[in-house]
């Protein structure tokens, strides 16, 4: 019966003996692992729980919200203290004599600016006036208004 079968898929089809010896192989196949799938549905399969696995992961980021959290915390409280200090400065600062990091101290100006202040001077000597901070590139006439109350020269 199978000899008559693939007797007529060859003549149908017009495929060599070795052809259709290849396409049985491969529907035989199919079938069987249909049918062993099959099979393994109508089995009770065994239900994984995840709970042990989602409180790890819970634990896990509940410490990792709380680690940036502290360090979310310590920025706005360095940051904090920082402005602060340009806030409250005793008195002005003398702009020729001031180090970077004196100078680092006023509203506006960082450790870029304050840099640009020193090489400023230096190349081009003392500050006659307040007003000649506005020659140092990146000093403008916004932050100039801002700085003027705690600068001073001599």
């Amino acid at each position: 019966m199978l000899a008559k079968f693939t007797r007529k898929i060859q003549e149908k089809l017009g495929l060599t003996k070795s052809e259709t010896g290849i396409i049985l192989f491969l529907s035989f196949g199919l079938l069987l692992g249909g049918s062993v799938k099959i099979f393994h549905l109508d089995k009770a399969t065994q239900k994984y729980d995840f709970a042990e696995s989602d409180a790890f992961f819970a634990a896990a980021s509940s410490k990792i919200d709380s680690i940036l959290a502290y360090e979310e915390d310590s920025l706005d409280n360095s940051a904090s203290r920082t402005v602060g200090a340009k806030k409250t400065l005793d008195a002005p600062v003398n702009i020729n004599a001031a180090t970077v990091d004196e100078l680092t101290a006023l509203p506006g100006v960082g450790k870029v600016t304050a840099q640009k202040i020193v090489d400023y001077r230096t190349s081009y000597g003392k500050f006659s006036t307040v007003d000649d901070l506005m020659k140092v590139k990146g000093i403008g006439k916004k932050k100039f208004e801002k700085l003027k109350p705690y600068v001073r020269t001599e």
